[in-house]
């Protein structure tokens, strides 16, 4: 498998740029496929790729939403990671979901495939979703159990919320894909990588202004007194969301398969024990008050049962806990400050 020639989308975002470096660490060579060249000039700069930079190309696809965006990136790749879709955290106030959010998820997802059956050589296709592309927010916060086969997604408006309408392009990026493999049985496989809240040091961040960016928010903002509504319990490493992307690559892993991607699976989880495990490992921290650990204390969290046993069973490996996602994004937030 080294040295053969993947196509990456997303790589300018958190998941998609430790994916990136993780493909270039197994000795991958990686086409980024990038909105613009400013987008690939920042994460071919970046450290954990500077080792790399002989294995490493890019193609400019400025509208993942046009018919055939992606017919000349896919040509003569191996292999696709797909981890490009619009965010929920970017939804900017008073925007039409339909056309900020779901539909540029779908016409990216299943434009990439078109693309990859327009030419030859392509192998696998692995696809990042989410937990929402498989369940609602209400399951994921209700204590029952989840694993790849559950669905309670819906998949229509009207959306009280970003966070409703990113769920439905979620899922149905997800529902369409399913359907248009089915229906044209491509020579190539498709997998799909579905995390929960997704914490660890990004590297895209290179300020500690930038910090709550993305989805360790979830950790950091109530750190710096944000206020959190009750909410689903359930997290995972950047690394380990990163690694599963790779390891699905595999020749070996059958074709189809999806993997929830879920640290300490089936266990319970507290958001407010980020407070305990700062005092653990960032004592001085703690105790010059950089953080308000009095207020994380008191975030309220909804039980959650995700079972991603399946992943750790296939590939061999335990999913970092916890207490490894916060020492990784505080630690990280403390060496932007200069303070560890």
């Amino acid at each position: 498998m080294a040295g053969e020639l993947v196509l990456i989308t997303g790589a300018t975002g958190m998941i998609g740029f430790r994916t990136l470096v993780f493909l270039l660490e197994a000795g991958y060579k990686v086409r980024a496929a990038v909105r613009n060249q400013a987008g690939f000039d920042k994460i071919s700069q970046l450290k954990p790729v500077a080792p790399y930079v002989s294995q490493l190309t890019s193609v400019i696809v400025p509208d993942i939403t046009v018919d055939g965006a992606y017919d000349e990136a896919v040509k003569g790749v191996e292999y696709v990671v797909h981890v490009a879709s619009p965010l929920a955290s970017n939804a900017p106030p008073g925007i039409d979901y339909d056309s900020y959010m779901i539909q540029p998820a779908i016409r990216g997802t299943v434009g990439i495939l078109e693309s990859a059956a327009k030419t030859t050589g392509v192998k696998k296709v692995v696809i990042t979703g989410s937990i929402l592309s498989l369940v609602d927010a209400k399951t994921l916060g209700s204590g029952n159990y989840i694993n790849e086969e559950t669905r309670t997604t819906t998949a229509s408006g009207p959306f009280s919320s970003h966070i409703e309408a990113y769920a439905v392009s979620k899922a149905t990026a997800f529902n369409k894909t399913k359907e248009w493999v089915a229906e044209k049985k491509p020579s190539f496989s498709v997998n799909h990588v579905f995390p929960v809240f997704v914490l660890g040091r990004d590297d895209t961040v290179t300020t500690a202004e930038q910090i709550v960016k993305g989805t360790n928010n979830m950790l950091m903002g109530p750190l710096f007194g944000s206020t959190r509504p009750p909410i689903p319990g359930g997290s995972v490493h950047l690394d380990d969301v990163a690694r599963l992307h790779v390891l699905a690559l595999d020749p070996k892993v059958e074709d189809g398969q999806d993997f929830l991607a879920a640290s300490q699976p089936l266990e319970s989880f507290e958001w407010s024990d980020a407070a305990r495990i700062i005092k653990k490992h960032f004592p001085k921290a703690a105790a010059d008050g950089i953080f308000q650990l009095d207020h994380v204390e008191k975030v309220v969290t909804l039980q959650t049962k995700v079972d991603s046993t399946k992943a750790e069973k296939l590939f061999g490996f335990k999913f970092k806990n916890f207490e490894e996602q916060v020492q990784s994004v505080v630690g990280h937030y403390l060496e932007l400050k200069g303070n560890n």
